[in-house]
């Protein structure tokens, strides 16, 4: 009986896929019917060749696993420990993903036409086509890659199972080696070309201008210098060369996007572009060059808190960006305890036991389908990674079975009762609003008082209510966004925040001495002006360094400091104030506790009102983003234009809040 189920569900699936009318030639005239996309009452969908809308429900690493001493040890998963044919794990496989609510085979998965679930395909165009860290500006370039992308798209022509292609799997755009590694190069690279052009037309051939932005290496004195091969070029402290740099960034991947585009447009007319799948981060200057050159924005993620919380920012930043769909092509829980020997080593996302991961997992994909441009969300992956680690070490317990071909069965319950709700959820989504910024002075924000005990010392947000805490109204310079969350509560002690962010930095690229300069560290500033009209001014600084758990990436050390006049006048201990949480960058987490009699009170009460702003910087000054309509972090402009809130406390509300609930921390979010 179940079988039979699972058989009518797999019919049923198909069937939305199909145009009207019978079986026969729909299956070998769907190759010619198109996917496309589209907005219904502002949320994005897939549109199937039959016209219906469709949430996508991916797998990714679907397939029968690879024979080597490890499976053969069964250290890793292989279909022929557990079959006789392969056939027989496919029709296993198939029914277990129908069974579990997936609709969608994600990248690099089985491509067997017995598999009946649309196919999406990484095509790894970029790196066969040799543009990334090549010379994507060579005139051969789009030769090359049209003929890369017709190779590879080949085998998937003909298939009625193809919804289209990903470019590429986590290019992203880091922007300083992009510029590092093409400045070192010699002229006969076009690229480099491209770059020298840049420079020079940036600073309007002022050697002068030139220099208050960058220290010279070697034997530079001059433009004409910057065209030999090898030459570096480090950052001047309080300069803006950074910006000179995300536009070479900007350039690099447009470049990038039409040659992919135009090629796969060539080679295989009508499937998605589906974009590069991004990692885990994005550059905005990366963005804002694909807009009009993909048809969906990938992005793997890797969940913020262990409850299953996403931060808002970053796909409200991708949808004032971009206004495209946004497909999550890869998330994940790993759990020490697993049936496979996986350490779950590193910074992705971890917890103790099966059921933390279960119920880590049911919240993050009801917040995924609770943004109205995110179209899908693809868990990585069908089975764990081998014992002892892959080929370049990653070693966690990402499977939805072990490698005994057992289901985790917490975890693929969550599955099972959570896909087929989905399609509801992201109908009525809405997200977190992006509310713009009033530059009227009347309007009062309320903060609402904390519930429960917040911990500064646990190295986990898990003690917020991160929904109800959020702080809406932040904006960054056109056309550019925010590129954090701020989340903010009070007790009669005092005031709590805590921010998620994301930025990228190569320290290399500063020329320094010393202590990495404040001036140029990741910051946030709180100002705060009590009853009196006294300003009160603290600042939290995160300076990098190299990791001592992950060579080859970067920590954060915070520092607390109060200012006066601008300038840091006093460093605060951190010890019961401030915590960075142990997420190497690109990933930033921070909470932090200020006592009230650091803003002049004795104790907050519920009623209390606070001039406020909030200013947050990231490396390098490359933006700024504020919580004001107007006012800078110069001197000159502090205060600048200060919101009113006000403390909040038992069932008080004030109405037209702007805080929005339609992400959760836990448990389910609710339906308008």
């Amino acid at each position: 009986m179940k079988r039979n189920l699972i058989c009518l569900s797999i019919a049923l699936l198909l069937h939305s896929l199909l145009p009207d009318g019978g079986w026969g030639a729909q299956v070998a005239s769907l190759a010619s019917r198109q996917w496309s996309l589209v907005k219904k009452n502002g949320v994005y969908w897939f549109q199937t060749p039959a016209g219906n809308r469709f949430y996508s429900k991916g797998i990714n690493t679907f397939y029968g696993g690879m024979e080597n001493e490890k499976s053969r040890r069964k250290e890793a998963f292989h279909w022929k420990n557990h079959f006789a044919r392969i056939d027989q794990w496919r029709q296993n496989g198939l029914e277990r993903l129908i069974q579990w609510g997936f609709n969608t085979r994600g990248a690099w998965s089985d491509t067997s036409s017995d598999l009946k679930l649309p196919l999406m395909v990484e095509l790894d165009l970029g790196r066969h086509a040799k543009l990334h860290w090549f010379d994507p500006f060579d005139p051969a370039s789009e030769r090359k890659t049209l003929e890369s992308a017709l190779t590879l798209t080949a085998p998937y022509r003909n298939d009625p199972h193809l919804v289209g292609y990903f470019t590429d799997n986590e290019v992203g755009w880091w922007n300083a080696p992009l510029f590092r590694w093409y400045l070192e190069q010699g002229w006969d690279n076009y690229t480099k070309r491209v770059l020298w052009q840049l420079i020079c037309d940036h600073y309007a051939g002022s050697w002068e201008c030139f220099l208050k932005d960058w220290v010279v290496q070697d034997s530079v004195s001059n433009f004409e210098d910057l065209k030999q091969a090898g030459t570096r070029l480090k950052l001047r402290p309080g300069g803006e060369g950074i910006h000179l740099i995300d536009r070479f960034t900007y350039l690099c991947a447009r470049r990038y996007y039409e040659l992919v585009n135009k090629a796969i447009r060539k080679a295989h007319p009508g499937a998605l572009v589906l974009g590069d799948r991004l990692p885990l981060y994005y550059h905005q200057d990366a963005v804002l060059a694909m807009v009009d050159q993909v048809d969906v924005i990938s992005t793997n993620y890797n969940v913020d808190v262990a409850d299953g919380w996403v931060a808002p920012y970053y796909f409200n930043g991708l949808r004032q960006l971009a206004d495209k769909p946004v497909l999550v092509t890869e998330f994940f829980f790993a759990a020490d305890e697993n049936r496979s020997g996986n350490l779950n080593p590193g910074h992705l996302m971890n917890v103790t036991t099966q059921t933390e991961r279960a119920d880590g997992t049911a919240n993050a994909i009801r917040n995924f389908a609770a943004f109205p441009n995110v179209v899908g969300a693809h868990w990585f992956q069908y089975a764990d990674e081998p014992r002892g680690g892959r080929e370049d070490g990653e070693n966690y317990n990402m499977g939805l079975i072990d490698h005994f071909n057992e289901p985790y069965a917490k975890v693929t319950s969550v599955f099972s009762r959570v896909n087929p709700e989905l399609d509801d959820v992201h109908r009525c989504s809405q997200g977190f609003s992006v509310v713009p910024v009033s530059d009227g002075s009347s309007e009062v924000i309320p903060i609402e008082e904390k519930s429960g005990k917040i911990s500064v010392t646990d190295n986990s947000l898990m003690d917020w209510d991160k929904a109800a805490t959020r702080l809406e109204g932040f904006r960054a310079r056109e056309p550019y966004v925010p590129f954090a969350d701020v989340h903010l509560t009070w007790a009669p002690e005092g005031l709590y925040l805590a921010s998620l962010a994301s930025n990228y930095v190569d320290w290399g690229l500063l020329d320094y001495q010393g202590a990495f300069p404040l001036s140029e560290t990741f910051q946030l500033h709180i100002l705060v002006g009590d009853k009196e009209s006294t300003l009160r001014h603290y600042a939290i600084h995160l300076l990098p360094e190299r990791s001592k758990r992950f060579p080859d990436r970067l920590e954060i050390q915070p520092r607390l400091y109060r200012y006066a006049h601008g300038d840091a006048l006093q460093k605060l201990p951190p010890q019961g104030h401030l915590q960075k949480l142990s997420k190497p960058l690109p990933h930033i987490a921070f909470e932090a506790f200020f006592p009230a009699e650091w803003f002049g009170f004795a104790r907050f009460q519920a009623g209390d009102q606070l001039a406020m702003n909030i200013f947050l910087v990231n490396y390098y000054r490359e933006l700024t983003m504020t919580w004001s309509a107007a006012g800078t972090l110069k001197q000159e402009d502090l205060p600048g234009a200060m919101r009113t809130v006000v403390l909040q406390g038992g069932d008080q509300r004030i109405s037209g809040s702007g805080n929005g609930r339609y992400l959760v921390s836990g448990g389910k979010p609710p339906l308008p």
